[in-house]
């Protein structure tokens, strides 16, 4: 009898051991976290360059022959800025600098006196700072600006008789400066490369610029002409952005 009230115990303590072993076991093993990638976010700073093209558009600049004051040309660049990603709002500001090839080229025959008048107007460059405002749906962009621009403009005019009657060259050049605005769609191909299609329109305020005409003989004759000039610009481009975050472990 007491063989067997000692056997029942010992199977008892086992199977209490057991049990509390398994569970033990058990709690000690726990799932492996999960890294999971952060959502894309336009937060950071960026660097890029673009290239387009555009239509200029001169005005004031009375130089002979000149009458239709359209151009065309291409334009090429760079451009540095930041954003600040809340919810889907972006907000940020850009510079850019640009070589301008856009040009107004005319030529004026006079006929029977044989006077021709070549005329030429040229944007040399631009640069400019705008604040950008857009709504990110992930990784698309779709955005405005607004901001300050300056540009180096060239003005010539140059008037030839054949006769030998008559010879001059006038010139002037100025920096203009007015207003940019503008929209764009830009989108991330990855989380730090992203590319942007963009439209720009840039108004240069009228300003007084003082023009010189060289006479071959006789005084050279200075000249203010108030001058302005607009441009529509697109162009394209990629920038580099600064935003990769580190990978978050989920459990």
């Amino acid at each position: 009898m007491r063989s067997k009230l000692i056997l029942s115990a010992a199977l008892a303590v086992g199977v209490m051991f057991g049990i509390g072993s398994a569970s033990a076991a058990d709690m000690a093993v726990k799932a492996a976290p999960v890294a999971v990638a952060p959502a894309f976010s336009w937060t950071g700073c960026y660097i890029g360059v673009h290239a387009g093209a555009g239509v200029l558009l001169d005005q004031g600049f009375f130089g002979g022959g000149l009458n239709d004051k359209h151009g065309v040309g291409g334009l090429a660049g760079g451009q540095i800025g930041c954003n600040y990603q809340t919810g889907m709002l972006v907000l940020g500001i850009e510079g850019e600098g640009f070589w301008s090839g856009m040009k107004v080229n005319s030529d004026f025959f006079g006929g029977n006196n044989l006077l021709i008048q070549t005329t030429s107007i040229k944007n040399r460059y631009d640069f400019d700072i705008a604040g950008r405002f857009g709504i990110a749906v992930d990784r698309a962009l779709v955005y405005g600006k607004a901001g300050w621009v300056a540009g180096r403009f060239d003005w010539t005019s140059n008037t030839l008789n054949f006769c030998g009657a008559f010879c001059s060259v006038t010139t002037g050049s100025a920096t203009l400066d007015g207003l940019l605005v503008g929209i764009g769609l830009e989108y991330a191909f990855t989380r730090n490369w992203t590319a942007k299609f963009e439209y720009d329109y840039l108004g240069f305020a009228s300003k007084n610029v003082n023009f010189v005409t060289v006479f071959p003989v006789g005084p050279n004759n200075n000249q203010i002409q108030n001058v302005s000039a607009d441009k529509h610009i697109f162009k394209v481009g990629v920038n580099y952005l600064f935003n990769a975050g580190p990978v978050v472990a989920r459990y």
